[in-house]
């Protein structure tokens, strides 16, 4: 059986009487004494003209008052929210959203998982929350969608701002898609943690100046006196550890330090294949005193490795990284590294777009710790 749910308007002193029956689909139920009661169910398929014939108010009140927009009493606004709630009344969140601005931050990366950009992440969801922004994930992962696919998919969330992190696609993947994003001029596409390069002017770009943190780390290696040095992390085709290479290679340069870069070591996405890596160029002698790893983590790498080979670190070689990721600094040797901004990277992805700008590069800074010292004689 049904309870009638009744209102009372002010105005013209009518009174609406509406049943809220579970599941029910007719504008006539039948009451408790058999009588038929007019009004609409508590279905699905009920609509903001339902609710302004129910209240007595015009469907643009109706629509205010769910919406929260001014031009109405807080009256009407407390009257229609009631009798859009004792109807059951549930918004079509899809239909709002393609009849609203975009509202939305939706963060293109390669995989769900922590790894060297969580910061970032997390900070472009808190940055969003702080803009009154919806914060969406969208990963890339094992979805094996060609480029056309994933930009349709992004292209239907409509969001005010499309956020892609460095390595979550393939640049050709990628220049697809801002083609397709310039038909869109509502949405933001910015490439986070990647160099412009060739990238269009509608693209903004946040990014930190790996080149020139790897001239400081390295800088400050020759500082200490280091002559000999081998750079494992080599890696082709991939801005970020391009110019991580570059910035070496040119502080020895500079220095008037020779340097074969024959011997440094490749860098592969597969841990074990790097570390592979390294254990191969051990075995033909390391002819150093200094080693740089192209990230912490590959740093963490070289250091166990020399460890299992019976070698100390600072004292036998000397060891720096790049990221200054959260465990650096309580390794059983405490790195030096350079320390990528990464949590306000994350940020202003989110905050240039909104201010019309287009570009920022952040600086790096190096931090001291125990795993560098000057070579022994």
């Amino acid at each position: 059986m049904s309870k009638p749910v009744t209102h009372t308007t002010r105005g013209n002193g009518r009174r609406i009487v509406a049943d809220q029956i579970q599941g029910g689909s007719s504008q006539n139920q039948t009451g408790e004494a058999g009588r038929t009661k007019s009004g609409p169910a508590k279905t699905g398929n009920l609509n903001i003209r339902d609710i302004a014939k129910a209240a007595g108010v015009s469907v643009a009140s109706v629509s205010r008052a769910l919406n929260g927009q001014p031009g109405i009493s807080e009256a009407t606004r407390e009257r229609v929210q009631s009798t859009a709630k004792a109807l059951g009344y549930v918004p079509n969140i899809h239909a709002k959203a393609l009849t609203t601005p975009p509202n939305a931050v939706t963060l293109v990366t390669s995989a769900i998982t922590g790894g060297t950009y969580a910061d970032m992440m997390a900070a472009v969801d808190e940055e969003a929350y702080r803009q009154h922004l919806n914060f969406r994930l969208f990963s890339t992962r094992f979805k094996g969608m060609s480029g056309d696919e994933m930009a349709s998919q992004l292209l239907a969330q409509r969001s005010r701002i499309v956020v892609v992190m460095e390595g979550s696609m393939s640049d050709d993947t990628f220049s697809g898609i801002i083609d397709q994003f310039d038909q869109q001029p509502e949405t933001s596409l910015v490439a986070l943690a990647r160099p412009r390069l060739d990238l269009p002017e509608s693209v903004a770009v946040v990014d930190y100046d790996n080149e020139a943190g790897m001239v400081e780390l390295t800088n400050y290696m020759i500082s200490l006196g280091h002559r000999k040095f081998l750079f494992v992390g080599v890696r082709e085709g991939e801005p970020v550890f391009t110019a991580r290479y570059r910035g070496f290679l040119g502080a020895l340069e500079a220095a008037g330090i020779p340097h074969d870069p024959s011997r440094d070591v490749a860098y592969s996405r597969n841990r074990v294949e790097s570390a592979g890596n390294f254990r191969t160029a051990c075995k033909a002698g390391l002819d150093c005193t200094a080693i740089v790893g192209v990230t912490d983590e590959v740093a963490l790498d070289v250091i166990l490795t020399l460890k299992k080979m019976g070698k100390r670190v600072p004292y036998d070689y000397s060891v720096g990284g790049f990221d200054d990721m959260p465990y650096a600094e309580g390794l059983i040797v405490p790195l030096t590294t350079v320390r990528a901004p990464f949590a306000e990277m994350g940020e202003m992805a989110v905050k240039l777009p909104l201010a019309g700008e287009s570009d920022i590069i952040l600086p790096t800074q190096l931090v001291v710790r125990e795993s560098v010292m000057p070579p022994r004689t």
